[in-house]
């Protein structure tokens, strides 16, 4: 029942690794209940009902940023997430112990996902905003080198931020061969810097960090506009959608509004991706909302199926050959199979990042990504089954 604006804090964070959310349109708080999410999980969530004048909250005004915590405070109080994908909160990210570990930071321009051009969309449209972020983290974290990342199929944005980097020493743009899955955080560090992320280590770990070029303008707004993340580019595209955009959409927007901005269905989709169709997960509902981290909505129809039914390994090796992370997916997934914990963390199968490249190889067409996800949720919740153990032994002990 409650009314609210354009911009106002409508969910407060609810711990570290956490980032408050706004609304991003104005109108009247319809619900505040279980909402089914993309993936088909049941999260919190408040669905607004729109007044269809999108006025905004009159106290936004930018924050006091003058160094290193107000720029955090700034960043975590604007609700800014990795908007790579990944959706990690951005002030958790960057906070480090020692500013001098960190040599390198990575601006991330490399889009490598088919379909999704929304990132090269923002350097275009909002050159200029990318840029103020760019030099805020080089300002505040006083890093050697910033070099901005962007594969060499996108020339006009090399060529505007070379210009900017003519007259600004330290900040440099690093023009990368065109290929996949060069957009992945580790696979940045060793492409720019040479350095490679060991397993189950961090970019930081070897001197970097990396930060999306979406990010970078997410910040500018966080600092100069005071504007909470309430929007982003995103790519609405595939081959049963009539007219694909890059559509600047509000957070929260249902996927079927989307696909009726963009005159509808010339065929009537099967699935529908969340990102690209490489690392992108498949949607259950078009009633499901976009997120922060979207970057891209598509609508495939049943000619881009790949799935057989009881696909059998044939041993080739294709996974292995094509695996960036130098991993054997062929052996997580027989383990996975198995349901054996050991094994699959022997083969290192949380230091899969889900790019997509040996099941998209995989002449038998494996389920394999889906597995090495499924994996890592079987491990969540085999951890938090074990701390919930513990925690009750430890209660029970104290009651003696």
């Amino acid at each position: 029942g409650d009314t609210v604006k354009v911009g106002q804090l409508i969910g407060e964070a609810g711990g570290f690794v956490s980032a408050p959310v706004y609304a991003s349109i104005s109108g009247t708080v319809a619900s505040v209940d279980n909402f089914m999410k993309f993936a088909g999980n049941y999260v919190k969530s408040i669905t607004i009902a729109s007044d269809g004048r999108n006025e905004p909250l009159e106290t936004l005004t930018p924050p006091d940023v003058h160094d290193l915590e107000s720029f955090l405070h700034a960043v975590n109080d604007s609700g800014v997430v990795g908007q790579g994908g990944a959706g990690f909160p951005s002030a958790v990210k960057l906070v480090v112990k020692d500013l001098d570990q960190i040599e390198a930071i990575i601006i991330n321009g490399a889009e490598c996902e088919p379909y999704v051009t929304s990132d090269t969309r923002t350097m275009l449209d909002r050159t200029d905003e990318v840029w103020e972020g760019i030099l805020m983290l080089q300002e505040y974290y006083r890093a050697k080198r910033i070099i901005i990342a962007i594969e060499e199929n996108k020339p006009e944005c090399i060529q505007r931020f070379r210009a900017l980097c003519e007259n600004t020493q330290g900040i440099e743009v690093a023009a990368l061969p065109h290929m996949y899955p060069q957009g992945g955080e580790k696979m940045q560090v060793k492409a720019v810097t040479g350095r490679e992320v060991k397993p189950g280590g961090i970019p930081s770990g070897v001197g970097c960090n990396v930060v999306s070029t979406r990010t970078a303008y997410a910040i500018y707004q966080a600092c100069y506009e005071g504007k909470p993340v309430i929007e982003r580019i995103v790519t609405v595209a595939g081959s049963a959608l009539k007219a694909p955009v890059n559509a600047l959409t509000r957070v929260g927007t249902p996927f079927e509004y989307l696909a009726e901005q963009c005159g509808g269905f010339v065929k009537t989709p099967r699935k529908i991706v969340l990102g690209g169709p490489m690392m992108g997960i498949c949607a259950t509902s078009f009633e499901a909302p976009t997120i922060k981290g979207t970057a891209g909505v598509l609508f495939f129809t049943e000619e881009e199926d790949r799935h057989v039914e009881h696909p059998t390994c044939i041993r080739c090796g294709k996974c292995i050959t094509v695996c960036p992370m130098n991993l054997e997916p062929v052996f997580m997934y027989m383990y996975y199979n198995k349901g054996d914990f050991e094994m699959m963390q022997k083969y290192h199968i949380t230091d899969c990042f889900e790019c997509g490249s040996c099941a998209f190889n995989c002449p038998a067409r494996m389920p394999l990504t889906h597995a090495f996800k499924t994996a890592k949720l079987m491990f969540q919740a085999k951890a938090a089954k074990e701390k919930a153990a513990a925690e009750a032994k430890a209660a029970k002990e104290a009651q003696k």
